[in-house]
């Protein structure tokens, strides 16, 4: 029995990481031209989320698909799973700008300029959004550079502040123990007159 249970849980385990490499598979081949082979791992990979396909491999499934369907000039396949791969983005946490980019390429071929300005609009939006998050970023960063220098200037001063103060203290304290010493030699000084006389 535990052996049963251990090769399901190794089979398990095999079956998981072979959609995955389908997934990957698929997208090698795509980019490199070979539209065939991807769009056979492609089809191997079933459409629903389950165990062993997570949502990231479905929306690549789609994307790619239809980077390859385009490629082959299949406009209707394309363009089908062109929109999946977009309702699928809108509804899950992925955000793959250049999807909006290829699409308005993929209408643009086929005449289609108002859907083409409308995907580029979106990726326009898409990518000034993430450009206006990383200037945001980057002047939170350059708020708290300076925060840091004002920080370094204030300790800096109170450093000069405090060297300052210890010179004046090392002063009166000479000052003090010279003034001590010549009122010491005065006294017993006159101490001396007065037991001589």
């Amino acid at each position: 029995m535990k052996k049963i249970i251990l090769m399901l849980l190794l089979f398990s385990v095999v079956y998981l990481q072979a959609s995955e490499l389908h997934i990957q598979k698929g997208i090698e081949f795509c980019e490199n031209g070979e539209i065939d082979s991807a769009l056979y791992y492609f089809n191997i990979v079933g459409e629903e989320i389950t165990i062993e396909t997570t949502e990231e491999d479905i929306f690549n499934k789609y994307y790619y698909s239809a980077k390859c369907y385009d490629e082959l000039g299949a406009n209707k396949s394309a363009e089908f799973y062109y929109m999946k791969a977009v309702r699928m983005m809108d509804t899950i946490e992925i955000n793959e700008p250049n999807l909006y980019k290829d699409i308005a390429s993929f209408f643009e071929e086929i005449n289609n300029y108002k859907g083409a300005n409308e995907y580029l609009r979106l990726y326009y939006d898409d990518s000034m959004m993430m450009m206006n998050e990383e200037n945001n970023i980057a002047n939170e960063k350059l708020e708290r550079l300076d925060s840091l220098e004002t920080r370094l200037e204030a300790i800096d001063s109170n450093k000069l502040k405090a060297d300052g103060d210890l010179r004046l203290l090392t002063v009166l304290i000479i000052v003090f123990a010279s003034g001590f010493f010549v009122v010491l030699f005065l006294f017993l000084r006159q101490k001396k007159t007065l037991a001589n006389s």
